[in-house]
């Protein structure tokens, strides 16, 4: 009898100890080459740190459907749930019913309310995003022109902010001028048009700049259907892989963008490490093994950052195979 329960305890220690985290990662939207990042590197921290880690989305940056992804997450009960938010204010609601729920509720490459969340991955910190682009707008108009904005949805709390901060920094670039802000959700051909317009409408702009990873490429596109290159330049925020052929062909200068794989990683163990009971130790480095960056926790607004962002040039871009 001392047998039997001694290999029925054993049996249950060894399950324990290969139980798994269930760590749930919403992006914006699936299917394009950003958020395709975040998954590889999701996947990869997955096999490193031995939890499961499931990838869900819709084909459209829909909130609806990403409000009811998340609620169906709850109604399964898993542990950790990260998303990028279409609507951070819409959102919130649904994720502080996760909190309530005793599931460890995160957001990922864009925030919600700060109150919805426990915990917010950012890839930089806003102002370092927003001063980076319009210090890269400046260079390619050499201190003096105008240049116009493509973003993505006009709710986007991420974009909204990098844009504020950019505005912020073009106060500091007198002879340059900012003609207009406009928006194509995370759609490439919706950019290329709305690329299309505006230099249409300002025949005289130089620079188009895409505030997310499909605004870019759409405006690239634009500036070459257009027969602009090199009298129209774009850059913005996007992947390598989206930018590289424009960027040898002329019309992307410089961008900027981070690591999304590296983002992803970070997700999934951040979630990990949270699930574990640590607590992450504040404003100081972490070393985090599996990425090249030292994350630093910000506790004031529960803040965990990737690192600063990356300027992509011709003589960098083919390092980088996202």
């Amino acid at each position: 009898m001392k047998k039997v329960t001694f290999i029925f305890l054993f049996v249950i220690l060894v399950s324990m100890g290969l139980a798994q985290y269930d760590i749930v990662f919403i992006p914006k939207l699936v299917g394009i080459p950003y958020f395709n990042a975040m998954e590889k590197g999701g996947e990869q921290a997955a096999k490193d740190l031995g939890v499961n880690f499931i990838y869900s989305g819709s084909t459209t940056d829909s909130v609806a459907e990403q409000i009811q992804m998340v609620d169906n997450f709850i109604t399964r009960g898993v542990d950790a749930i990260a998303v990028a938010p279409n609507d951070p204010a819409a959102i919130s609601p649904v994720l502080k019913k996760s909190m309530t729920n005793g599931i460890l509720t995160m957001t990922s490459d864009t925030d919600a309310n700060q109150d919805a969340r426990d915990l917010f991955i950012n890839q930089a910190r806003p102002k370092e995003i927003g001063y980076q682009v319009m210090d890269t707008v400046a260079k390619i108009l050499e201190g003096e022109g105008k240049f116009a904005i493509v973003s993505g949805g006009p709710t986007a709390w991420n974009l909204n902010t990098w844009i504020s901060y950019l505005q912020e920094r073009l106060a500091e670039y007198p002879n340059i001028e900012l003609v207009t802000i406009r928006y194509a959700g995370e759609d490439v051909q919706r950019a290329m048009d709305v690329g299309l317009s505006i230099m249409q409408a300002f025949p005289d702009v130089e620079v188009l700049v895409g505030m997310n990873s499909t605004s870019g490429p759409g405006l690239a596109q634009a500036i070459k259907v257009a027969g602009k290159t090199g009298e129209v330049y774009a850059t913005g925020i996007t992947t390598p892989s989206m930018f590289r052929e424009y960027m040898k062909e002329g019309i992307v200068p410089e961008f900027i963008l981070w690591d999304p794989v590296e983002l992803g990683y970070l997700t999934v163990w951040a979630a990990k490490y949270l699930l574990d009971g640590n607590t992450l130790p504040e404003n100081q480095p972490i070393n985090v093994p599996g990425i090249s960056t030292k994350p630093i926790y910000y506790p004031d607004t529960k803040e965990l950052v990737l690192g600063p962002p990356l300027v992509f040039t011709p003589e960098n871009i083919d390092n980088y195979d996202f």
